[in-house]
């Protein structure tokens, strides 16, 4: 499915879920409600192959906002603190991507959906009762800037599973001596599935069970290639 912004992964699921009357679909790796973009949706017997597909790389497309660093680390927090934008200039944003090419250690925001004693880190978050999450190594295999502009950024990353795009975008505003957020972020590919083989979600809200039924691929002889 190509998710819009505006809804969460669950939500989709759900709405699968009645379109075919069959409660085992499941999703492979969770949109954030802002973010947009592929989403690999699995029904009946092919959920047994979830962890399989959650281990692909993913190609995003993600724009920074500059200046202001929120508490969820994307546009639908609220600004926690605020730092003028130094001039940007392409070449150095461009040597500055390239350098953090490579493995990443990161922690998973606050606002995740990390499960902590069985439930999502940011479910705690929200009852101010903050966990520690564990710092994990992801691997990004390229950076690559699209746009500059006075208080935005737009680049594509390819990167392994794992990566929250979130907590690049807040290292990047500070290398570039700055705060920033996470203002838009769309999945273009996950593993070899890619967002123009996705329908979008208007589709399967207007689609009989059965045209559903008709439109969904089987599970390749190896999901984890």
């Amino acid at each position: 499915m190509d998710k819009p912004s505006g809804v969460t992964s669950h939500d989709v699921v759900q709405l699968v879920r009645r379109k075919l009357s069959i409660r085992r679909v499941g999703h492979t790796g969770t949109l954030d409600p802002i973010a947009e973009g592929l989403l690999l949706l699995l029904v009946g017997a092919a959920t047994r192959h979830q962890q399989a597909f959650q281990g692909h790389d993913k190609l995003y497309d993600a724009l920074i906002r500059l200046g202001t660093q929120t508490d969820t680390a994307d546009a639908t927090g609220a600004v926690v603190r605020t730092l003028p934008v130094p001039p940007l200039q392409r070449s150095a944003i461009e040597m500055m991507l390239q350098s953090l090419q490579g493995p990443l250690v990161h922690v998973p925001p606050a606002y995740s959906a990390v499960k902590v004693k069985g439930r999502p880190a940011y479910w705690w978050t929200r009852r101010q009762q903050p966990v520690t999450l564990a710092q994990r190594t992801v691997h990004l295999t390229t950076l690559s800037l699209i746009e500059v502009r006075e208080q935005t950024i737009r680049f594509q990353v390819h990167c392994s599973a794992g990566t929250y795009v979130r907590v690049l975008a807040e290292r990047i505003a500070e290398q570039l001596g700055t705060v920033g957020h996470l203002a838009g972020l769309t999945r273009l590919r996950i593993g070899s599935w890619r967002l123009e083989q996705a329908r979008p979600l208007a589709w399967f809200a207007d689609a009989s069970s059965e045209t559903i039924r008709q439109a969904l691929y089987p599970v390749p002889r190896s999901p984890a290639a």
